[in-house]
């Protein structure tokens, strides 16, 4: 187990972390990663310039393994996912948002899941829901089997976003994420992937997932619907029809 444990240290792991006004949760979200189990991290946060005091906050962090990007203006997700994305040195990506909080040994469970079955990619996990005071609201759990997890995604995006870590290698081959996707790029990554790579979720809660009810709006609700279709339509046109 020691040897193990050697091993595992040796191997980096760079979180990337898209930040656009942040407060007042960000500061949970960044010292649940900074206090994490697994030591040897890089932490990307790429700051879509916000108004508010986040990256004052981020300015003031002392720790060497926080790396900071700052968009000149304000660009979206996916251009601050791909920027953390080439960015990155580390052999795995773990993604991670501004408003949830990551339990301590998430980095460390996911890598040992992923180094003990190398066939996967990509790995999410199970994640507690919490509202906008930290309070548990729920639970969601989807599943934690490969061939299961490919079905689904037939269907939805079935690996929470912030859940996700895989080889870099994998978002490579991918090319990161694409920009005609915004809202839904997490689910046109997977349905790209679904056929091609190996997919999961670890069996645990490894995540505190924040609901956001300020982000639900009625016409983005429209516009994720729309995306959902256009990732389905184009998945079949890709893959044929397959479950």
């Amino acid at each position: 187990p020691k040897r193990y444990m050697k091993t595992l240290q040796t191997t980096k792991v760079s979180v990337v972390m898209p930040v656009y006004n942040g407060m007042p949760y960000l500061k949970l979200a960044v010292k649940s990663i900074l206090r994490q189990s697994y030591k040897n991290i890089e932490f990307i946060i790429i700051d879509d310039s916000s108004i508010d005091s986040s990256w004052k906050y981020l300015k003031s962090i002392k720790d060497k393994r926080v790396i900071l990007l700052k968009n000149k203006k304000n660009s979206g997700i996916v251009s601050c996912l791909n920027k953390g994305l080439k960015k990155s040195k580390g052999e795995y990506i773990a993604r991670m948002d501004a408003d949830d909080v990551s339990i301590p040994s998430r980095i460390e469970k996911q890598l040992k899941y992923l180094q003990k079955n190398p066939q996967v990619d990509l790995c999410g996990s199970w994640v507690d829901l919490i509202d906008q005071n930290g309070k548990r609201v729920g639970e969601k759990k989807f599943p934690s089997d490969p061939n299961q997890e490919k079905r689904s995604i037939s269907w939805f995006a079935a690996v929470i976003h912030p859940t996700y870590m895989g080889k870099k290698s994998f978002f490579q081959k991918l090319n990161g994420y694409r920009k005609k996707y915004e809202l839904a790029e997490d689910y046109d990554l997977l349905s790209r992937a679904r056929n091609k790579y190996t997919i999961a979720n670890v069996p645990l809660k490894l995540l505190q997932w924040r609901l956001r009810p300020q982000r639900s709006s009625r016409l983005e609700m429209k516009k994720m619907d729309r995306m959902d279709l256009l990732i389905k339509m184009e998945s079949i046109k890709r893959d044929g029809y397959s479950l």
